[in-house]
């Protein structure tokens, strides 16, 4: 496939995309656009926000979308200039000016004089806006996107010399030959090829530390859920061949390296930088203004990996001259804290870095090894901050079953479907996205794959945290940000999966589902609420606190009764009463928060624990014909009894099924590698060698002594063991 051949997938793509939504062009350019940039890590996350006005002065602005990188915060804006099959195919150069200019004033507009109460339809773009106008101090620089379909006859495709107020703006165009470029890329990014001589060095002092050809590696396998809802077991061949540098970076070269790359040098699943306001970061800082000669001593230093790297010989030693596909895997937040306090310095403070050095591990990888291995040496290598468990959570086995639930579970036929759908549990970032980008836009197959899979029916990996949350009461949690919200989850679910995964069932599976739409719908009751249209502010905290306290009134003053979530799953929509009961609590919630509080912005005030408790105290209002549609427990009991005694019987039977696959010459080479390093028990000693005589005495391991050989295997694992023998 070449580049307009791919250009006119795209258009017949997004055409169909268009027809299936009820949206515009516009909006679904931007968002497969978006989908990819985000899966190259040009950034972390984005919202849409599609936005046109008119400014004071006349003045045409608007935006597509925006994205915040706590790393360095800047801010990203987007917008589209969408051709269509029947328009120009190259962007001319005014086009692109006025794109950038529409951004410029919108944030010149938003931050001077407060636009979001004038923005109508929007309720995204009214609440970037007014961040914009209150909080835009905190922001360090501009990122401006323009994201076109045409193709980009200028060249450039980066520009820096742009300036807004005493921030610097900086101005990228991804045209559609960019974009194939990134879809086609193994990787999903662009390669990055760093020459050191161009940052001022001749190289990086460096040794050669090892060079191991085909070793074993600890590499996870991984069962992964295909299309069609059946568990394949993928396996990956755990020899690899790398080689390894120790290196000292100067601080200055890391700085402009970040400045350079931004987010390009941190891996994407683990984002290391937690901000200053966090106790280590402020540490690091502390120690780049006031002691760099220490930092070395005190730092321990970052992980990286490359696919590539070349050196020299100097009269002082070997340095590295070249780095082909650097990524910080660990250390991130070193190195952003580096840049972080350059860019923030006051005036008169003077952030001196030519004394202060980092120490770097840099691993060599082959391109087929690093998706593997990356992963491994984030996990293990130390760090300033603990790399959080939920950096790796999208792999823990909860994840992988919501998956499955989702693939295989049909939802209810209601509304006059034609079709059967689904809703679609996305366990990794873009994989609703990917899985359309299997089928050609001209495909029959796309079409169906969206009406199986509609968009609005995707729940991502941190909207099913969210929704648990709030329904066990946690909206100041919720409020506190992605991050630390599905970081207190994970824990949560890790601990519970610990004790039973049995209680992961199909009803756990339909009640998130349940939660899913009564969110959503929510969400559609504030927006068309009057007192909503009139205010226009923290919708996100007041739907958090709505349904909090909603779930915390029936699990505190009745508790023998439900929500009646089946209800809700079989219509897949939310029923009168509780639509009545949301109207007037959400109103009351608004008023609440933004009341007399402790906190003087109102955002922060409702992630504190003492807003939560404050409110549960609080006399809300709740109608008797909300309380009189709730169901007994009793009800759901058996139901949920019944998918947990499924839910055994599944793992029971997997278990015995993996036993048998595996064959009696693996589990007496897993017996002799634990035996060898007395890691076994007498129990489980006597378990596996009746698990080893199964060909010979036809005898086949009981339930529970299954369970106590895999379970020996996951300890084992853990302890070293290797994959295979």
């Amino acid at each position: 496939m070449n580049v307009r051949e791919y250009r006119e997938l795209v258009h017949e793509d997004i055409a169909l995309a268009t027809h299936a939504n009820s949206s515009t062009f516009r909006e679904e350019f931007f968002a497969y656009a978006a989908g990819i940039l985000m899966n190259g890590e040009e950034f972390d996350d984005f919202v849409d926000c599609h936005y046109e006005g008119v400014t004071r002065r006349n003045g045409n602005m608007a935006i597509d979308g925006y994205a915040m990188d706590e790393a360095d915060g800047s801010c990203c804006l987007f917008i589209v200039d969408y051709h269509g099959d029947a328009g120009e195919e190259s962007v001319r150069a005014e086009e692109i000016n006025s794109a950038f200019r529409k951004l410029r004033l919108f944030v010149e507009e938003a931050t001077r004089h407060e636009i979001y109460l004038d923005i109508g339809g929007n309720d995204q773009a009214i609440e970037f806006a007014r961040d914009l106008f209150y909080d835009s101090s905190l922001i360090t620089k501009f990122r401006f996107y323009l994201i076109t379909d045409a193709f980009n006859k200028q060249r450039a495709k980066t520009i820096k010399d742009d300036t807004i107020g005493n921030k610097s703006v900086e101005l990228n165009i991804w045209d559609i030959s960019r974009l194939f470029e990134l879809v086609c890329s193994s990787i999903q990014k662009e390669s990055v090829e760093i020459k050191l001589s161009e940052f001022g060095i001749i190289g990086i002092p460096c040794v050669k530390a090892v060079d191991y050809n085909n070793v074993i590696a600890d590499i996870d396998v991984v069962p992964q859920y295909e299309g069609s809802g059946e568990l394949e077991d993928k396996k990956l061949e755990n020899v690899v061949s790398y080689s390894s540098y120790l290196a000292v970076v100067p601080g200055q070269v890391l700085n402009d390296l970040y400045l350079e790359y931004g987010s390009k040098l941190l891996e994407g699943n683990v984002r290391s930088f937690l901000s200053v306001r966090g106790k280590v970061n402020k540490s690091i800082q502390s120690t780049i203004k006031n002691y760099p000669e220490m930092f070395f001593a005190y730092n321990n230093g970052i992980a990286a990996t490359a696919t590539k790297v070349e050196t020299v010989m100097t009269s002082e030693g070997p340095v590295i001259t070249r780095i082909k596909d650097l990524q910080i895997v660990n250390g991130g937040q070193t190195t952003a804290s580096i840049a972080n306090t350059v860019l923030t310095a006051k005036k008169n403070e003077k952030v001196d870095l030519s004394n202060l050095f980092v120490p770097m591990k840099i691993s060599v990888l082959e391109h087929a090894a690093a998706e593997h291995i990356i992963p491994k040496i984030s996990e293990y290598s130390n760090s300033q901050n603990k790399v959080d468990a939920s950096d790796f959570f999208s792999n823990h086995p909860f994840h992988i079953r919501m998956e499955g639930y989702s693939r295989k579970t049909a939802i209810p036929s209601v509304k006059g479907n034609q079709f059967q759908q689904y809703w679609f549990y996305e366990r990794t970032r873009g994989q609703y996205n990917q899985g359309k980008m299997k089928f050609g836009a001209r495909s029959s197959q796309l079409k169906q794959y969206c009406d199986k899979y509609p968009e609005k029916q995707v729940i991502t990996m941190l909207d099913l945290a969210k929704y648990m949350e709030i329904y066990e009461g946690a909206p100041d949690i919720v409020s506190r940000g992605k991050q630390k919200m599905l970081q207190i989850f994970a824990e949560q679910i890790k601990k519970d999966w610990q004790k039973s995964d049995e209680q992961f069932n199909a009803f756990y599976y339909r009640r998130v589902v349940a939660l899913a739409i009564l969110y959503k719908k929510t969400d559609e009751i504030i927006k068309q609420s009057t007192w909503y249209k009139e205010k226009r502010s923290y919708k996100a905290n007041v739907i958090a606190y709505t349904l909090s306290l909603l779930f915390n009134y029936i699990h505190t003053r009745h508790k023998g009764y439900e929500l009646d979530f089946n209800r809700i799953w079989n219509t897949q929509d939310i029923y009168d009463e509780l639509e009545d009961q949301i109207v007037i609590l959400s109103q009351e919630v608004y008023e609440f928060i933004t009341g007399p509080r402790d906190t003087e912005n109102v955002t922060e005030w409702c992630k504190k624990e003492a807003c939560w408790q404050r409110a549960k105290a609080y006399a809300w209002t709740f109608n008797d014909s909300f309380i009189y549609t709730l169901i007994s427990k009793n009800e759901e009991k058996v139901e949920e009894k019944e998918e947990k005694t499924k839910r055994k019987l599944a793992n029971e039977v997997d278990a015995l099924k993996e036993i048998v696959a595996r064959g009696s010459e693996y589990w007496t080479q897993m017996l002799q590698w634990g035996m060898e390093r007395r890691l076994l028990s007498e129990k489980e000693i006597s378990v596996l060698k009746i698990t080893i005589n199964i060909n010979r005495t036809g005898r086949i391991p009981t339930d529970k002594q299954a369970k106590v050989v895999m379970q020996s295997r996951e300890r084992l694992i853990k302890e070293g063991m290797p994959l295979q023998f």
